[in-house]
């Protein structure tokens, strides 16, 4: 219940999240075989409940392992969120003008949800406050495609074709039609690193 306890305050307090019901279960369970006293124990005994008892405790401990299953999985998934948001964000860097202090956000949230909210060691309301922190720097400086689209009015084509030149590929120009390279030509950033290849 320690460890389901230290992964709901992750999920609850760190990413503002509810608490899930599998976790109020388990802490009712837990209550119902741990909070008694050492003459609890001993009147078991002596009326031959403690096939009962040890029931009861299989019953938490079972309850207790569904919450935290559901708890990793649950931030597994935030954690699988923001990589591919971080991915996407690397993605639309490699269009824009360098910017090493996007870079380092971005290597600074990856670290938080590879590492740092796994470690027991981390005190809970430092974590808070980190990601507080990082969550606003996301918030004010970094670039996803919806912002990008909206930033410049470009069409679904044009942030199509953009996603496919940040992953690498090549686009020829019976892709491009006038639309998507007239957009891109309105946009300084993207003129000065989109280059044509005849």
């Amino acid at each position: 219940m320690e460890e389901v306890e230290r992964l709901n305050d992750i999920y609850t307090r760190v990413f503002d999240r509810d608490t899930p019901e599998t976790v109020k279960d388990a802490r009712h369970q837990a209550r119902q075989v741990l909070d008694r006293t050492a003459d609890d124990y001993w009147k078991l005994i002596n009326e031959d409940r403690s096939e009962q008892y040890t029931a009861k405790v299989q019953t938490a401990k079972s309850e207790a392992d569904d919450a935290r299953n559901l708890l990793r999985t649950e931030l597994n998934e935030i954690q699988t969120a923001w990589r591919d948001d971080i991915r996407a964000a690397r993605r639309i860097q490699t269009l824009m003008p360098d910017s090493r202090e996007s870079s380092q956000l971005l290597n600074d949230i990856e670290e938080f949800v590879d590492n740092r909210m796994w470690d027991d060691s981390a005190d809970i309301n430092s974590l808070q406050g980190e990601w507080q922190g990082l969550e606003k720097k996301w918030d004010d400086g970094v670039v996803s495609w919806d912002e990008l689209q909206d930033r410049y009015a470009l069409s679904d084509a044009t942030i199509d074709r953009l996603k496919r030149l940040a992953q690498g590929e090549k686009v020829s120009f019976s892709k491009l039609d006038g639309g998507v390279v007239e957009e891109l030509m309105n946009v300084d950033e993207f003129r000065d690193v989109l280059e044509v290849t005849l």
